[in-house]
Parts: structure tokens; sequence; C-alpha cells
């Protein structure tokens, strides 16, 4: 973890292609598809099992959905699911910097746990907030805030520093940004229909094209 604090002063100004940007993803994932595919599989085995386990408690009948039950057992799984998810992008923040990794390294953020978990309950309510006032608001923070997580676990800031940082560096460049995450949504959401085969491409290219390429870019002053 890198302890220097980080303000939006010193952030130098970034630019990007979004095309290039992806084309360069492509280029990367050689040589790691197998680890971030791996870790995004153990990923959803694990939520699969979470979800199932707290849906007994909290239950939520098809036929008679219960919202409330829903979002309690969305906000319950967060302990244990974005320090998850925080170790997959950690995982490709490392792999840009040419550290060696293992998808066994996704484990290692739990001492973050509750850091990690405030900042995801934060980041949801205020998301869906804005979501509430006329849906852009929302669109927004869910764009702005995407940095906010690896903030914490890489750069040490505290959970108001790390979302306002994410969201006032994306701010910068928020229809870029937005259109990056909006064309590997896209690949992703292909990738599913193709019988899941083409996730073997999709999911290293948006953890290697966000995480590996855009936020070096951002936060490390690191050119693609």
């Amino acid at each position: 973890m890198q302890n220097n604090k980080m303000t939006i002063e010193n952030i130098p100004k970034y630019n990007f292609f979004i095309i290039e940007m992806i084309k360069e993803g492509f280029a990367r994932i050689d040589g790691v598809k197998l680890t971030f595919v791996l870790a995004f599989l153990i990923y959803m085995a694990i939520a699969i099992v979470l979800n199932i386990l707290l849906s007994f408690i909290f239950p939520s009948p098809v036929d008679n959905p219960n919202i409330l039950n829903q979002q309690i057992v969305g906000i319950l799984s967060y302990p244990v699911l974005i320090p998850l998810m925080v170790g997959m992008m950690m995982l490709a923040i490392k792999y840009s910097r040419g550290e060696n990794i293992h998808y066994r390294s996704m484990f290692d953020y739990y001492h973050m746990t509750g850091h990690l978990a405030l900042a995801g309950i934060l980041i949801y309510i205020l998301t869906l907030i804005g979501f509430l006032l006329l849906i852009l608001p929302g669109i927004y923070l869910s764009i702005a805030y995407v940095f906010a997580l690896p903030l914490i676990a890489d750069k040490g800031l505290d959970v108001w520093e790390a979302m306002e940082l994410s969201r006032k560096a994306v701010t910068k460049n928020w229809f870029k940004v937005f259109g990056l995450m909006f064309l590997l949504g896209l690949i992703f959401g292909l990738g599913a229909l193709a019988l899941g085969i083409g996730l073997i491409w999709a999911i290293p290219l948006m953890f290697v094209t966000l995480y590996g390429l855009l936020y070096p870019l951002i936060f490390d002053g690191v050119g693609v």
C-alpha cells in the first residue's frame, strides 16, 4: 500500500481515447486471463452461497418479492463481498505496476473490511438517493465513485476522502469514463450471451482496462 495522502490538487490532468484504451486493455490481458477469470468465479461462487444463506433469514419469494429483505441481504453481504471485489481491482492495479499476481491475493483485504464495507454502504445510499432525485444524479455518482474502494486499499485514504477524490477526479472527464464503462459493460454482456465463452476475455478486459490502465493514468500519472 502507498501511504502518501492524495488530494485532487496533486492529481495531474489526464485524458484518454476510449477505443484506444480498450485496445490497450485487450493487448495487456494476455497471460493473466486465467487469473482474473478464476478470481471472478470464486467471487461469484461465494456471492451465490452467501445470498442463499441470507435469503433463508430474510426471504423474498420470486412470486412475491420483498424489496426490503432484498436490500438487507445486499447490505449484509458487503463485509464478505466488497473486500473480494477490491482484491480483484488490486490485482489489476498491481499488474499495471509490473508485479506478479495470483488469484489468491484477492483475499488480502479483509483487514480493511470495516472501511471498505462502510464505503460501499455510503456509495449505495448516496447513489440510491441520486436515482430517486430524477435519476441523473444517481448515474453521475455511480460512475464518479468507481475508484473510491481501490483508493482506500491502495492509497490508504479514509472513506470520505477516497469517495470525494474519486468523484472529483472522474468528474474531470466524466463523459469519457462513462463511455468507457458503458462499452466495457456492453462487451461483458455480449461475452455472457455467447454461452459465457466470451467472458474469458471480457472479465480480465474490464478489470485491466479500468484499474490497470485508467486508475494508474489518473492517480499514478502513468500514461497508457
